[in-house]
């Protein structure tokens, strides 16, 4: 009897941990999903208007149906955003522990370590965090390259005066996706 007695207590004081790692994972897995459906569309919006419209609409996608695409995915309590120490947007500035992830990857990139399946999360004060890498793909050297159209240039300086995301090379970090989940309070 007192066997049983103790696997009970034992399982009764376990079970809330379980259940955290498991709703971490789980909410992991969920995060993980959304950044990768906003890296997807926002790819494919962004090709469509480039061969639609050369690259002043390929500006147009990320100024404006990015954002769009980043509130399409902010339901069920999540919010989604990228973030960049080199942003263009102000709004995409990072803060604290955005700006730290960054600043793991980088690390990371200097050791010459793959960042490409890199994820960090948290979950703490009843907040899910979530950061992935977003790297240079070969379509962003045109705007946020080492070497830009004029034209390219003219028409970023009158969306973004205060742009800092120019100088990237293939394959840079150009910031994450940050995806944040306010838990209920019966969510660990």
């Amino acid at each position: 009897m007192h066997t049983l007695r103790t696997i009970a207590l034992c399982t009764l004081l376990l079970s809330p941990n379980l259940y955290a790692e498991t709703n971490s994972a789980t909410l992991e897995t969920q995060a993980a999903e959304r950044a990768t459906e906003f890296a997807t569309t926002l790819k494919s919006a962004l090709g469509a208007a480039i061969k639609q419209g050369g690259l002043v609409e390929g500006i147009n996608v990320c100024k404006m149906q990015a954002p769009a695409i980043a509130e399409s995915l902010s339901t069920d309590g999540w919010t989604v955003a990228r973030k960049s120490t080199k942003n263009r947007n102000p709004n995409n500035k990072p803060d604290d522990w955005e700006a730290e992830k960054i600043a793991q990857l980088v690390d990371m990139i200097r050791n010459s370590e793959s960042i490409d399946n890199v994820t960090f999360s948290t979950n703490k004060d009843g907040q899910f965090r979530f950061a992935k890498a977003i790297k240079v793909a070969p379509v962003c050297l045109n705007c946020h390259g080492q070497t830009i159209a004029p034209e390219i240039k003219q028409v970023l300086s009158e969306h973004y005066p205060h742009d800092l995301a120019t100088g990237y090379r293939l394959g840079d970090l150009r910031g994450i996706f940050s995806i944040t989940k306010t838990l209920e309070t019966s969510e660990p």
